[in-house]
């Protein structure tokens, strides 16, 4: 879930009946990223109701900030993920500020391979990155960004020491 604005109690009243909520403030964008879990009963736009003008996503995204060095590069940043032909997983692509904020699926563009046409696109300017991730991630999500970048696909959610002693959701 996404709200535009500072976080508030009613995001974090969402928590109730084995339901899980991790918030993520982003107050340079004025923006509040929320991972919901909880169990199969649990109807997401039900809770999504109670938080006005949230956006739902119906699986979880990946939300980075991007602040590309040159920063001439942003439009071409935007144009390659945002733009036609950009990846399927994208859900938004903007220019903040001196920053792109990117939203994307991960079960449908992989982050390797998101972080890779940047890097492509960066190239071009003979740029750098500084990425920052605004959104709070499943276990499972981050076990597998581990795997990939590790080249060790024996990592996977089951075998991470906080997800066995059911501390995946303490911070």
């Amino acid at each position: 879930m996404r709200v535009d604005a500072a976080p508030d109690d009613g995001i974090a009243a969402l928590s109730r009946d084995g339901v899980r909520v991790r918030i993520s403030n982003a107050r340079e964008f004025a923006r509040t990223y929320a991972l919901i879990e909880g169990p199969e009963g649990v109807d997401p736009a039900e809770l999504a109701a109670r938080v006005p003008h949230a956006r739902l996503y119906e699986s979880p995204i990946i939300a980075l900030a991007i602040e590309p060095l040159p920063p001439d590069a942003l439009p071409q940043l935007e144009a390659a993920l945002g733009g036609p032909g950009a990846p399927a997983g994208v859900e938004e692509c903007t220019i903040r500020g001196g920053s792109l904020l990117l939203e994307f699926r991960p079960e449908v563009s992989a982050p390797n391979l998101i972080l890779r046409i940047i890097d492509v696109e960066l190239g071009r300017f003979g740029g750098a990155r500084r990425t920052r991730l605004l959104s709070p991630l499943p276990m499972a999500t981050a076990a597998a960004i581990a795997a990939a970048g590790l080249q060790a696909p024996e990592i996977a959610s089951d075998r991470v020491l906080e997800s066995l002693l059911g501390l995946e959701h303490v911070e």
